[in-house]
C-alpha cells in the first residue's frame, strides 16, 4: 500500500519521470526506457581507452543540466582533471567546429597556455572558453566530484556523501557514479571475487536505500583485454556478481574492433572511419529489451561523445580475427 501511495503522490505532483534520470544520449534513453532508474545499478565497462570515464561524466553533466544532482566518485582522475573535461565538453557543445581542444584547456589551467591573470582572463584566449566555464559554474553546486582512493574510500564514505547531498537538497537523491567499482575499499581479505561480489551487492543496496540510480564503471579481466577480443559481460572481473546484480549492463567497444571483417575488406577507408565511433552494447536491461547495439561518434579532443547516435547498421562479431 505504501508503494501505491508514493506512486499516486508522485503522479499528482505532475512528475511522472521523477524516478528517471535521462542520460542525455537520446537513443540510449529510448532503448532503456527513458533513462537510468531510481533504485537500480548500472554497470558500464569497456577496454582501456574507450572513454568510459568520459561517457559517465557526460551522463552526470547531462543529469545536472536537466536540474538533477550527481556525485562522481573518481578513483582515476583528480577533481581538476574532471573540471577540465567538463569545460572542454561545454565548449564542444557550444560550437563543435571551433571548440578548443582538451590540450588547450589543460594548458590554460596549468598556466602554460599563454596569457595572464586569473582563470577567466586566460580562458578568453580560447574560442567559447569563457562561456564554457560559466556554463559549468551554473551547475557546479549540483555536481559533486569526490577524489576517491582505494585505501580510504569504501561504502561507508559513499553513503556519507550521498546522505550529505540528500540533506543539502531537501531529500532529493543524486545520481551516484563510481569510477571504478573494483577500486572501492573493502576491509575484508577473502579473495578478489568475493570482494567484488560484496561491493557490487552493496552498491545495489545503496541504490535501493536512497532510491537513486548508481552507475559504476567496471574493469575487465585479462582475457577481456586480449587483442582481438570483443569485451563482454563475462569478461568483467568478478563476472558472476557483475552479471547477476546489475539491472543494466552497458559495454563500450571501438567499432573497428568488432565490426565484421568483410566491412573492412571491401572499403579501404572504413577501418579509419570506424575507429572514430564507439559501439555501446546493451547487454542486460531489466527495464526493457537488451541486445541493442548503438553507436556514438567520439569527440575525445573535446572530452565528449556526440549525443546523437545511431543503431549500428553493420554486422558485428564476437571476436575479431586478425590476419597478417
Amino acid at each position: 500500500m505504501d508503494v501505491l501511495e508514493r506512486a499516486d503522490v508522485r503522479l499528482r505532483g505532475n512528475a511522472p519521470d521523477a524516478r528517471l534520470w535521462p542520460t542525455g544520449f537520446r537513443l540510449l534513453d529510448d532503448t532503456i526506457g527513458g533513462g537510468l532508474r531510481a533504485g537500480t545499478l548500472c554497470i558500464l565497462a569497456g577496454p582501456q581507452g574507450q572513454g568510459k570515464t568520459t561517457f559517465a561524466l557526460q551522463v552526470a553533466r547531462n543529469a545536472v543540466v536537466a536540474g538533477r544532482t550527481a556525485i562522481f566518485f573518481s578513483f582515476e582522475l583528480e577533481a581538476e582533471a574532471l573540471l577540465q573535461k567538463l569545460v572542454a565538453m561545454e565548449a564542444g557543445e557550444l560550437d563543435p567546429h571551433e571548440a578548443p581542444s582538451m590540450n588547450q584547456i589543460r594548458a590554460v589551467f596549468e598556466g602554460t597556455g599563454g596569457g595572464a591573470g586569473g582563470l577567466l582572463d586566460r580562458m578568453e584566449s580560447l574560442p567559447g572558453g569563457v562561456q564554457a566555464l560559466l556554463q559549468v559554474h551554473k551547475y557546479a553546486d549540483r555536481l559533486v566530484t569526490h577524489r576517491s582512493t582505494s585505501s580510504h574510500t569504501g561504502l561507508a564514505t559513499i553513503v556519507d556523501e550521498v546522505q550529505e547531498m540528500c540533506a543539502a537538497t531537501g531529500g532529493e537523491p543524486p545520481l551516484v557514479i563510481v569510477d571504478y567499482l573494483q577500486k572501492v575499499n573493502d576491509p575484508h581479505d577473502d579473495g578478489e571475487e568475493e570482494r567484488i561480489t560484496r561491493i557490487t551487492e552493496q552498491l545495489k543496496d545503496l541504490s535501493i536505500e536512497f532510491d537513486c540510480p548508481v552507475l559504476a564503471i567496471a574493469a575487465a579481466d585479462r582475457e577481456g583485454l586480449e587483442p582481438g577480443t570483443r569485451l563482454r559481460a563475462r569478461h568483467l572481473r568478478g563476472s558472476t556478481a557483475l552479471a547477476y546484480e546489475p539491472d543494466l549492463v552497458l559495454i563500450l567497444n571501438t567499432k573497428s574492433d568488432i565490426v565484421a571483417r568483410h566491412h573492412l575488406m571491401f572499403d579501404g577507408n572504413s577501418g579509419e572511419r570506424f575507429r572514430g565511433w564507439s559501439v555501446l552494447s546493451v547487454e542486460k536491461n531489466r527495464a526493457g529489451h537488451d541486445g541493442a547495439e548503438l553507436e556514438f561518434r567520439k569527440r575525445f579532443e573535446q572530452g565528449r561523445f556526440e549525443s546523437d547516435g545511431n543503431a549500428v547498421a553493420e554486422r558485428l562479431v564476437d571476436e575479431r580475427v586478425y590476419v597478417d
